[in-house]
């Protein structure tokens, strides 16, 4: 899944087999925020230049780290059985891309291609499944990253490893926070098999909020959703954006709607009628 330069506009790159897109979500808040730090009162703070070099400090690495090393237990619905697959555990890349010529850092996310068995056409961080040859989980998610798009271990700068999360019916999962300097969207080689699209989302961008929003499934909780025009991140991809912004992101730079717990709401049901009520009903607005 990839999309275009910084300018938004989609680039399509030539391929023996389809033509794979990459495209940068220009973040609408980039001018803005050249001009004023702060928009009118109930809207978002804007990140900085100041803001961005403050994120990627050696202090503030090691704060995000030491926040994803310690994040609770995920919650798990009491409906929801266990599965053969939470016995495997992969890596994944959280990688903050500093854009060339900006310094703008957004996240690296892709779309699975329509070819594989599992989730296919669905948001996530380049990473998988961790193999006896990996090290480690670094190492797991480098390799994968650059199988999936072709972004070299050598242009990564590895933060380090978060803990490993055990989500429900899926693998369990260790992300791992990287940056990659002065990026391009166009650097990207995708692998068709695995990668339909790969596409960066700015910061700013995933701090808007109506960008920022919750969703809830019948299993029983409810998860974080973030929209930037036609993309949604959702499950799993969002659940691990969320958390990491709260870890990377100090809380004067935290915005309001990233800090709102949505908590599962039950659905309503109605009783069942009694039979006599069914065969007497007659106002057409009490039909089911």
């Amino acid at each position: 899944m990839t999309l275009a330069a910084a300018s938004g506009v989609w680039q399509v790159l030539s391929s023996c087999r389809a033509p794979l897109m990459l495209r940068h979500l220009s973040s609408s808040a980039a001018a803005a925020a050249a001009a004023t730090t702060k928009r009118t009162e109930g809207t978002t703070r804007i990140l900085t230049a100041n803001d961005y070099a403050e994120l990627i400090e050696p202090e503030s690495q090691r704060r995000c780290l030491e926040k994803m090393r310690s994040l609770p237990a995920f919650p798990r619905p009491k409906t929801l059985t266990p599965s053969r697959r939470e016995k495997q555990t992969s890596a994944v890349l959280i990688l903050l891309c500093q854009e060339q010529g900006t310094h703008e850092i957004s996240l690296l996310y892709t779309r699975r291609s329509r070819h594989l068995r599992s989730h296919s056409f669905q948001i996530s961080f380049p990473g998988g499944r961790r193999d006896e040859q990996d090290a480690s989980y670094a190492d797991c998610a480098l390799r994968e990253t650059e199988e999936e798009v072709g972004l070299p271990r050598h242009r990564i700068e590895v933060w380090g490893e978060s803990c490993q999360l055990h989500l429900p019916r899926t693998s369990s999962i260790v992300p791992v926070v990287g940056m990659v300097r002065d990026f391009s969207i166009s650097e990207l080689r995708l692998n068709w098999e695995e990668v339909e699209e790969a596409f960066s989302v700015p910061l700013n961008d995933l701090m808007v909020p109506k960008v920022a929003r919750h969703t809830q499934f019948r299993s029983g909780y409810s998860g974080p959703v973030f929209v930037v025009d036609h993309h949604r991140i959702w499950g799993i991809t969002g659940y691990l954006t969320h958390i990491f912004l709260h870890s990377l992101l100090p809380g004067h730079l935290l915005p309001e709607c990233l800090k709102t717990n949505i908590k599962y709401v039950r659905p309503f049901k109605l009783p069942p009628r009694p039979p006599h009520h069914r065969e007497s009903q007659s106002d057409p607005s009490m039909r089911t």
